[in-house]
Parts: structure tokens; sequence; C-alpha cells
């Protein structure tokens, strides 16, 4: 009996072992049982019986606290998984339509325990009218099909807002396959369906913008097949999205190279800079699948991920067609004549210099064609009956010429034709044809009917003769000897042409003088005249402004091709009053820091009665002071109207202006109008300097001179001087200054920046 008493206690003892009781109950019984048993009956074998039964009843306790443990730790492990995947655990009992839900969604929702409905009614109530069919058409397809619950819907919170959640779950079955409780899993997406949202109407501003644009934009992913493209890209490809997307690019897009003629669609997937430079390298066109061409330019970009992982890539297609006419128009207006559509001169000069580049063995031919009598039409009939026949002209010629040979309007009346590789012979012939083609023109004008004649040059061009300059000088000599040798001929050039036609090229230059005056074509160089005692006291920088021609291609003419002409032809007063009103520009803005400026004067300009009056009026104008002036003339200029020359030159030296006597010894009277003439420079003729390291008559030719000149109490300067040699020896004779290029050469003058010569 105090075993069993003892058994009792210590099985109670304690909260831990006293919650076991009720569980250990039928063990305690049947060991009580068995020891009232065994003590009543006095039985000696019921006594192990107890023994044994108590000894079971301290196992099973054992045995729970293990359970026990392992069932707490179980459901704090799927507790924290739960909690960890951001979802809760509901199991549904369809036999009795009640649920559970465990505590985390309770947390979830903002529901206290037990809030949350238990029946299916209450639970629809929860959920958004929008989602309640799509959620009870999951559960029925689940239960009838066994297919997968897995649904996304809203429920109301507890303070009225929606969560989006999503369900996923798995039916149990009984024996006969009829579903007595769904259990599963609800998760809250509503941090996915957020960032969705966002993604969409990002998704749906790019397309809005890309929809927009007039760029096509077509995307594709590494095997080049295209998963998107924008309206603009339809339109240029010519089919819609549907005949566009997930095909190969290569299936829907053909870019057509119009120089090569081959498809270079790979070649512009896979390079991207043949792609991006296609308008310096070619002229892309997308093939639409009506056979039209459509002018574009490409650009290929690749896309990448954060990791730098290759997604795919991107095309963009600009509609290039505006922009290629407007260039081809610009081109054809660079190009051509606009009165008759033929190539222009400078177009017809490039052409003819990309031939003579050519190696070849066969000659070319080029002619020069000028219109006979064209100005009585002009001045009979008016301009615009002028500019009706030079058209007719034009097409005349152009239908007696082959697409192989070149044909342009030079300018006014004038034509250039190049025959390429074309023999003399032949060459003739055709110019014979165009001749006559030119003559039966009959051009309906006023009640009168139009005609004209033409002069023909011809030139032949060999392997020799590779200056395009000299081949349109050429051809422009032919043109006039057939001119002078009565009109509407043909003529060959010959070298002695060039010697009859001095008067002609002088009145071409004429007329490039006026035009170069008319549209401000001259420009002024600065060359350095050092003195030959520097440091010394009062040492003056001397500059001479030298004059230069601008053509029309911006190539710079020398003086010497056009001086002769403008003298001749009594132009020089106009060109020196243009220099004049440059040079005191300049000196007003200091473009070179120097003492003495030299500007030349022709022998026109000292015979120029108002030319005083105009050097003032730039001196006022400009504000200089006429010291840092200094006029250089010829022994020849003055000569040729002595009394106006040296009244002119005492008036401006009254004014402070200085003189200089170029070329002085290349005259025979030097020395006689040395003593007449108002000057306080000379400038020794380079003859002279060029020779006096080596010619011991030159040194002292220039010996005397400055001699004399000093005797005369003016300074000296030497030209021409192009060695130190030279340099050394003017030194050793005393000259005061140099000039020449060992000394600087002629430079363009400075503009807005002051500069020292010669530094």
């Amino acid at each position: 009996m105090r075993l069993i008493t003892r058994a009792v206690n210590w099985i109670t003892e304690g909260n831990r072992r006293g919650r076991l009781i009720v569980v250990l109950v039928p063990v305690w019984v049947s060991a009580v049982a068995a020891a009232v048993l065994a003590q009543c009956s006095r039985a000696v074998i019921a006594w192990p019986v107890a023994v044994l039964a108590c000894t079971g009843m301290l196992l099973l306790l054992r045995l729970s606290r293990r359970l026990g443990a392992r069932l707490r730790l179980s459901e704090e492990r799927l507790s924290l998984g739960f909690e960890g995947i951001n979802a809760g655990l509901w199991d549904w009992d369809l036999v009795s339509d009640r649920a559970y839900y465990s505590r985390y969604l309770y947390q979830q929702l903002g529901y206290g325990d037990g809030d949350l409905p238990m029946d299916t009614r209450a639970f629809n109530a929860l959920v958004h009218p929008a989602d309640l069919l799509r959620l009870r058409e999951t559960i029925i397809n689940h239960l009838k099909h066994d297919s997968l619950y897995d649904v996304e819907y809203r429920l109301r919170m507890a303070d009225g807002r929606y969560l989006w959640c999503r369900g996923r779950g798995k039916a149990i079955r009984d024996d006969s396959g009829r579903a007595t409780r769904i259990v599963g899993c609800l998760f809250d997406i509503s941090g996915l369906k957020r960032a969705e949202a966002a993604a969409a109407k990002e998704k749906s501003l790019t397309e809005a913008t890309l929809a927009s644009i007039d760029d096509g934009v077509i995307r594709m992913d590494n095997q080049a097949s295209v998963t998107y493209c924008n309206a603009a890209a339809e339109r240029m490809l010519g089919r819609p999205s549907r005949d566009i997307c997930q095909k190969p690019l290569f299936d829907v897009c053909d870019l057509y190279d119009e120089r090569s003629g081959n498809i270079v669609t790979a070649q512009c997937l896979h390079n991207r800079a043949a792609a991006a430079d296609d308008d310096a390298q070619r002229r892309l066109s997308v093939t639409r699948p009506d056979g039209t061409l459509l002018p574009v330019a490409c650009s290929v970009a690749t896309i990448r991920d954060d990791e730098e992982e290759m997604l795919g890539t991107v095309m963009v297609l600009r509609d290039a067609s505006t922009e290629r006419k407007h260039a081809a128009e610009l081109e054809y207006q660079a190009t051509h004549d606009h009165l008759t559509g033929l190539l222009n001169r400078r177009e017809f000069e490039r052409r003819l210099s990309g031939l003579l580049e050519k190696a070849g063995t066969r000659p070319h031919a080029v002619m020069f064609l000028d219109l006979d009598q064209f100005k009585v039409v002009n001045d009979t009939c008016g301009h615009a009956a002028g500019d009706e026949l030079i058209r007719s002209v034009g097409t005349a010629l152009k239908q007696q010429l082959r697409a192989a040979h070149i044909l342009a309007r030079l300018g006014g009346d004038e034509f250039g034709v190049v025959l390429p590789e074309c023999c003399i012979g032949d060459a003739m012939r055709v110019a014979e044809d165009l001749r006559e083609a030119v003559t039966v023109i009959r051009l309906p004008w006023d009640q009168r009917l139009l005609t004209t004649g033409v002069s023909i040059g011809v030139v032949e061009v060999d392997a020799t003769q590779i200056s395009t300059w000299d081949i349109m000088k050429a051809a422009d000599v032919a043109c006039y000897m057939a001119k002078e040798k009565g009109r509407n001929r043909v003529h060959q050039y010959c070298l002695e042409d060039q010697l009859q036609s001095t008067t002609h090229t002088q009145m071409e230059w004429v007329a490039r003088v006026k035009a170069a005056l008319e549209h401000d074509r001259f420009c002024l160089y600065a060359q350095q005249i050092k003195s030959l005692k520097e440091g010394g006291p009062g040492e003056e920088v001397h500059v001479e402004l030298l004059l230069r021609m601008v053509d029309e291609s911006g190539g710079v003419i020398p003086p010497a091709y056009f001086i002769g002409a403008a003298e001749r032809f009594n132009l020089m007063p106009l060109v020196d009053r243009w220099v004049i009103g440059r040079a005191f520009e300049a000196i007003a803005a200091g473009h070179l820091a120097a003492n003495v400026w030299s500007i030349n004067l022709s022998g026109a300009s000292l015979g120029d009665e108002d030319l005083l009056a105009y050097i003032v009026q730039q001196q006022q104008r400009c504000a200089i002071s006429f010291e840092s002036v200094c006029f250089e003339i010829t022994e020849t200029a003055v000569i040729t109207n002595l009394s106006k020359a040296i009244a002119l030159m005492e008036s401006l030296r009254a004014l402070g202006c200085r003189f200089a006597l170029d070329d002085f010894g290349s005259g025979m009277s030097s020395f006689t109008y040395l003593k007449r003439l108002p000057v306080d420079y000379l400038k020794i003729d380079g003859s002279f300097v060029r020779g006096i390291a080596s010619s011991d008559l030159d040194r002292t030719i220039v010996q005397s001179i400055h001699q004399v000149a000093h005797a005369a109490g003016k300074a000296t300067i030497a030209e021409f001087v192009e060695s130190e040699a030279i340099i050394g020896r003017l030194s050793g004779i005393g000259i005061d200054y140099a000039q020449g290029f060992c000394v600087g050469l002629p430079q363009p003058l400075p503009e807005g920046v002051v500069e020292t010569v010669g530094a």
C-alpha cells in the first residue's frame, strides 16, 4: 500500500507531471487496481504485475514529454515558415462548412482572434465583388476536375481597405473520391501587385511614347526574333504588328543598300558601326512587300541587364525620305545649272579632274562652246528670250551626246563638253555635229524666229597634261580663236594659239578684276621689312601690304596675273582705292604691331587728281596717324606723269606720310630722278641684291646706291633677301633694312589679333 502511495505522489509531483495525469489515468488505475488486488487477496503473483504497471507508466510519461516537445517545435517552425513567406494557413471543412485560419492570417488582415468568418457565406462577403466570380470558378473547377487551386483575389481588411492575396490549396477526399476538406495557404501579394501596377504604368507610358514618335522601334531577343514593334515600324515595314512580332527580323525587314545593291540587314544588326555610319558609308532603304523603297537611317543598340547579360537588341529606323530628298536637291543645286538643268562649271571641273586622276592610255577631248552674237538676242528681245534660247541650246547639245559624255553650262552663253577616251579625230566630228545642232535651232519668240551660231574650241588631253586649269585655259583659247577666225566654226587648239590670245587673256582678267572689286574678293598679305640695325634708338617696325585676288573657289591669285590687265584697262585707280581703304582699317584695328605700313600706289593713281581727297577722307574715317603710312611708288610710275606725281607726293608728305621709291636701279635714269623725287626710302632692286653674295659687281652696285642714298638723306631697303649670306653682306655695307623670304614670308593679314611682325 505504501508503494502505491509513493507512485501516485511521484506522478502528481510538479506542474509538468500534473499536466500528464489525464493522459496516464488508465495506467494509474490499472496499477492501483493490481496493487489493491494483491494487498487484499494476499496473492503473491499480483505484486509483479503492479511493478510492471508502474514501470510502463514511467516509460509512457517520458515518451509523452518528448512528443510534446517535438510537437511544439514543429508548430513553431511551421508558424515561422509561413510568416517568412508572408502567408497564413487555412483549413476549410466542406462537410460542416467551417473554416480554420492561422493566427498570421488574422494579423495580415488586421482582425482580432475569432473575428474572421467561419462559413462560406460570410467569407464571400469579404471578397472584392470584382474577384468573387473568378474565385468561385476556380474552387468549382478544383473540386470537379481536381485542377490546381491557385487564384488571386482581394480581401477586405478590418480598416476597410482591400489586400491582394493569392490562395493556393489542395482538396482532401474520402475513399469514394468526395472532397471533404480543402487545406491551403494564403499569401500576401500586395507588394507584388503594386510592382506590377507600376510596371504596367511604365509599360503603358513607354508604349504610348513609342507609339507617338515617328521613328520605327523594333525590339528583338537574342535570336533576332522580333518581340515588339511600334506603329511607326509597322508603317515603315509595310506590315501589321501581327505579321512582324515573333518572327525573325530577316523575314520581315530588308535593309537595302542603294549604292551596293545588296540586302544588308544582317550587317547592320551585327555591326553597330555599319548601322550608325550609314549616312557616311551607304544609303539604306527598307524594301516593303509592295516593292516600294523607303529611305531610312538605322541605329542599333544592345539591351543588357544589371549584370551586363545581353537581353536582346533594339533597332531604330528613322524615315530619311524628306532629309534624303532635301540633300539630293541641295546636291543637285550645287552641281547643276538652274536654267538648263545641265552640270555647272564647278561640277564640270570636278569631273574633269577625276578623269585626269585616273590612269589611262586613251586620250580625252575637252570642248568649249560659246554662242555667237548672243548679246544681240538679249538686247533686242530681252533676257527672257535669251534664257529660252540658252535652254534650247542645252537641249540640242544633250540630244547629240551619249550618257558617258559630260555636258555643262559654264556660265552665260558658254558650254563645256568632255568626251572621255576619245581621240581628236572623233572629237572634231562630234564638235561639228554639235555646231550643226545649234545652227538649226529656230525658236519662235514674239512673232520672230530666234537663231544663233556657236564657236567651238577643242583640246586633246593626254597623259602629259595633268592640270585642269591649263586644260580649261587651252579650251577657252581655242574657242576664242574660233571666233577670231569668223565664228560658227570648230577650232582645234595648238601652241601658237596661246601667243595670239594675249589680248583675249587680258580681257578675261579684266572681267575677273571687276568681279573681284564688285564682290570684295581681294585680300591683303603682310611682309616684314627687317631693320639690319636692330636694337638701335628709335628702331621702327616696317611691314609692306601686298595685294592678292581670291577666285570663285577660294584660291589665292598673285598680282602678277592681273595687275598688267588692270593697268592696261585703267582699273588700277579702283584697285588702289580698295587697298588704301582696307589698309587704313587694318592700321586702325592694330592687326600688326608695326610703326610703318607700306602701301603700293600705281602710276595711274599718281595722276588721279581726286586721290588726295580720298586718302584724307579715309584717314579721317579710320582716325589713324599719317606718320604710320608709307606709300611705295616705282620710278616708271612716276615718270609717266612726273609733275602731278611730285605734287601729290609733296602734299601727302606735308600731312606726315612717307614715300619709298621701289625697284630703284632698274631704270636708266634712276639717279637723275632721285634728286627731284621727295622720297624717304630707296628700295634697291632685287636683281642686284640676289647676287650680292657671289658677284662683286652686284655688291659694288648695291654699295654705290646705298652711299648715294645716304648722301641724299634717304634710308635704304634691300629687296629679295633670300639667305643669311646676303644679310651678312648687306650688314657689312650698312644697308638699313632688308626684305625677302629669308626675313619673312608674306602672310595673310591677321584679323582681330595684335601680333609682332616676324615674331
